[in-house]
């Protein structure tokens, strides 16, 4: 399913593909909390959410994360969009939209000395297991915005490994400078085999100015 939009909107616009995916480790290996450190020390995307240790975010502020919907929460679960930056695969943001939510957003904003973003960091879908990642709509495009203005289109693979974008150096690095935003509007989808809800497990960042 596509959103059509003005053809001069995407001329306007980059296309960016994955530079780097790294793989989740084996479910086997999730699923038994006892191996929990072995995968913290061993595989770069709990190494990365769970360990940690130095990174952007030792400087990286995000005042507050925002969605146009998401979907209700249940008596075990929430979908809230602070899901999508908690540092926790087993959560997910999901739009709650009518359909299969294209056209509803994630929204990140900064403080203006927040250090620059140069990578934007996506586990694609509800990766918690491959049963429930199947089960719903995962993104394939996104329309990335840079303080409200078009900056970019990600495109992304329909696969549950984490997915790295080099998005060029965003952000003021001052501290008189104003707040400022990343915005992330779902323009396609792959289809979920039984739920059309779209989801977002993590959605995070790397940069410069930290060390």
């Amino acid at each position: 399913m596509a959103v059509v939009l003005p053809v001069c909107l995407w001329a306007q616009v980059k296309t960016i593909k994955p530079s780097q995916t790294f793989a989740l480790p084996a479910q086997s290996l999730m699923d038994n909390k006892a191996k929990f450190d072995y995968l913290v020390e061993n595989n770069f995307v709990f190494e990365d959410l769970y360990s940690g240790k130095c990174s952007w975010y030792c400087g990286g502020v995000i005042d507050t994360v925002e969605a146009s919907s998401c979907l209700p929460p249940t008596a075990k679960f929430d979908y809230a969009p602070v899901n999508a930056h908690d540092f926790d695969h087993t959560s997910a943001w999901v739009e709650g939209a009518k359909g299969q939510g294209v056209g509803e957003y994630l929204v990140y904003r900064f403080p203006g000395m927040c250090p620059r973003v140069t990578t934007v960091k996506i586990l694609n879908g509800y990766v918690k297991n491959q049963k429930a990642w199947c089960e719903n709509s995962r993104v394939k495009s996104l329309m990335m915005y840079y303080n409200d203005v078009p900056y970019a289109i990600l495109q992304l693979n329909d696969t549950r490994n984490l997915q790295c974008f080099d998005v060029g150096v965003l952000g003021p690095h001052d501290e008189q400078a104003p707040q400022w935003s990343l915005k992330f509007e779902i323009l396609e989808v792959y289809p979920g085999t039984k739920y059309e809800d779209t989801a977002i497990s993590e959605l995070y960042f790397d940069g410069i100015d930290v060390h």
